[in-house]
């Protein structure tokens, strides 16, 4: 597969006249430099268990960042350092000490600020247990999304999200021995080396350099990172695995930045991309009029390109007989880039609706980010149905739709329960077959008042679809005893070639 991404990589600097350089591209052999996990919860007594490791032997500087589910709003961000061929496990739960979600580990590697940590209102816990293992919690926030005008600024919104992992660079040790006094403190990469009991030199050291502003020494991103995630609700007696998407070659220079910042974000990598897509032959035509500008950042249609999609697939499998129950986890990891955020007002393509917090001042109502789909479904047989099928509740004077940035879509009529144990932003979807399949189809014009497609402009191609990812979750339950499996999304991606500056 990665002979394929090279000779594209090749072919789209001859034809488009870009140097053939590193590109951002999804690795199908599962590693990178930045992971997107599609999902966790910790809604209704459930946990996402969650690993991040580091397949090299050089020390990484990791961003782990958490987004809630309605408008992707960051609501927990830390600096991971993780040592060579380290392990970081943690789970996403339900804050004991609260209404919200928080994450919860016993792993001793380093995080700038420490897990645990007070972080009023939201503080923290460090707890060490009978066996001498340290426990740390840390809640999640609402600090982003909370304000007056806000029609949901509650911290029940942290129940559910999806995780972003960036390598923001290599660590090195600044000074070499013969060390002076001054250099004691700069030796970055040897703090975040476990030692032969499994834990790390010197974390303190870490938070002290960020604290004195002196972190230096971190070399560009070189990838090699792989995740691996969990969902799993006890009382349920459920589990079901799935893996997050990676992108590597995402950067060519650091990203290295302090724990407070933003920064990076998912769409600060490369300007450059490439996408395997065999047999395609672009349709682009500047003067065409339904071509849509696309004013926001290079970087960021790059991103959102990688996972351009006409369309999702997935079995689905509700059989009573079994006590079958399916959930769709729909995911679009850079939608906020696209749609209001604070600081663009008008929706960027392909994304054609946007999110308000509110719309009035007197009778606040909340506006969603909706976008049209298309649903189809086939039984085992070929039987298919696609008239009259649309998601539950549904949002006013629209059609078939999704609206949140992280959705769950459980088949069956309105009020069917989640194969997943969800209720925080749950939709219905109406299952015509015991047992079969479906398709969701992008590429639609949005219809409620807004004449967009879900289409842009990248370079020299066009590109038809939004950028998503996900999974199915299928239940089955045999009197006391359930089964989970989880099973990755099929994508269509055959309408783009490459992805150029």
């Amino acid at each position: 597969m990665k002979k394929n991404l090279i000779s594209l990589a090749v072919a789209a600097s001859v034809l488009g006249g870009a140097a053939a350089q590193a590109q951002q591209h999804i690795n199908p052999e599962k590693t990178g430099q930045v992971l997107l996990f599609p999902f966790y919860n910790a809604d209704n007594g459930n946990a996402t268990n969650m690993h991040i490791v580091n397949t090299t032997d050089k020390v990484k500087a990791v961003k782990v960042r958490f987004v809630e589910y309605k408008n992707s709003m960051e609501v927990l961000d830390f600096n991971l350092y993780l040592s060579k061929h380290d392990h970081f496990a943690f789970g996403v739960i339900k804050n004991p000490n609260g209404e919200g979600a928080a994450i919860i580990t016993a792993d001793n590697s380093c995080t700038v600020p420490a897990l645990g940590s007070p972080n009023a209102p939201f503080d923290g816990t460090t707890v060490e247990n009978a066996s001498g293992q340290t426990i740390r919690t840390q809640p999640f926030v609402n600090y982003q999304y909370a304000n007056a005008l806000a029609v949901d600024s509650s911290i029940e919104r942290t129940l559910t999200g999806h995780v972003e992992v960036i390598e923001m660079g290599e660590v090195t040790n600044v000074g070499v021995p013969p060390l002076l006094e001054s250099e004691k403190l700069t030796q970055f990469a040897a703090f975040a080396t476990h030692d032969a009991t499994g834990v790390p030199a010197n974390c303190a050291g870490l938070n002290t350099a960020w604290a004195l502003g002196a972190f230096s020494g971190v070399t560009a991103p070189t990838g090699g990172l792989y995740g691996l995630a969990y969902h799993i609700n006890v009382e349920a007696a459920a589990a079901f695995g799935f893996e997050p998407t990676a992108i590597d070659d995402w950067s060519a220079a650091s990203q290295h930045t302090d724990p407070g910042s933003l920064l990076p974000s998912i769409v600060s990598g490369a300007e450059n991309g490439v996408i395997y897509t065999p047999g395609y032959v672009p349709n682009y035509n500047e003067t065409d009029p339904n071509t849509i500008d696309v004013s926001a950042g290079l970087a960021a249609r790059t991103t959102s390109a990688l996972m351009m999609t006409e369309s999702l697939s997935n079995d689905v499998m509700v059989n009573p007989a079994i006590g079958g129950m399916t959930d769709w986890v729909v995911t679009f990891p850079t939608k906020r880039a696209h749609v209001y955020n604070g600081a663009v007002t008008n929706v960027i393509a392909p994304f054609t609706d946007n999110y308000l917090p509110t719309t009035g001042t007197t009778t606040k109502k909340e506006k969603l980010a909706c976008e049209p789909v298309q649903i189809q479904q086939w039984d085992r047989e070929e039987q298919t149905v696609a008239a009259g099928l649309g998601f539950s509740p549904q949002p006013t004077a629209t059609v078939s739709s999704i609206c949140n940035e992280v959705a769950v879509i459980a088949m069956g009529p309105a009020g069917t329960a989640s194969a997943l144990s969800v209720t925080t932003g749950l939709t219905n979807l109406s299952a015509t077959y015991a047992e079969g399949w479906q398709r969701i189809t992008f590429g639609q014009t949005n219809k409620a008042g807004n004449k967009q497609k879900q289409e842009m402009v990248v370079g020299k191609w066009r590109l038809t679809g939004l950028p998503a990812v996900g999974f199915g979750a299928y239940k089955v339950n045999n009197g006391a005893m359930s089964y989970g499996n989880a099973a990755e999304h099929k994508t269509a991606t055959n309408n783009v070639l490459s992805v150029l500056k």
